[in-house]
């Protein structure tokens, strides 16, 4: 009876894992994150980790690899350590290019960071940039 308990659990596991490796190999990551003066033809334009006072939006530009059907990214945008924007942008192929922007008042020079997260909120990717 013990190994019949033994090869029911053995099977069990194995059920329970086959699905789990499935969805670690959905896992998307991160292949580029630049910040930018626009976006021309889905390519970033302008792009450096200093972007001069006065320009009126700046934009965020991700490369996605590894997605695995229709799923999300987050951009939150953030000025000298506070939320100045959260936006949810949908990933729709494997590869898959995509971009926020945030309008940027005259005001607001120093240190910004764009953090990248995924559907559950993980970050997968993070960048720094200065107004000046």
């Amino acid at each position: 009876m013990n190994s019949l308990r033994f090869f029911t659990l053995i099977i069990s596991l194995t059920l329970i894992c086959i699905p789990l490796t499935g969805v670690m190999a959905q896992e998307i990551t991160v292949t580029q994150t630049v910040v930018c003066q626009e976006v021309v033809d889905r390519m970033p334009v302008g792009s450096g980790d200093v972007i001069p006072a006065g320009t009126k939006r700046v934009f965020c530009f991700t490369r996605i690899d590894g997605a695995q059907g229709e799923t999300e990214i987050t951009h939150n945008w953030y000025y000298k350590g506070t939320l100045k924007a959260s936006v949810v942008l949908p990933v729709r192929a494997s590869k898959w290019r995509t971009w926020s922007s945030k309008n940027m008042l005259q005001e607001w020079t120093g240190e910004w960071m764009v953090e990248v997260l995924s559907k559950d909120g993980t970050p997968l990717e993070s960048i720094i940039f200065f107004v000046q």
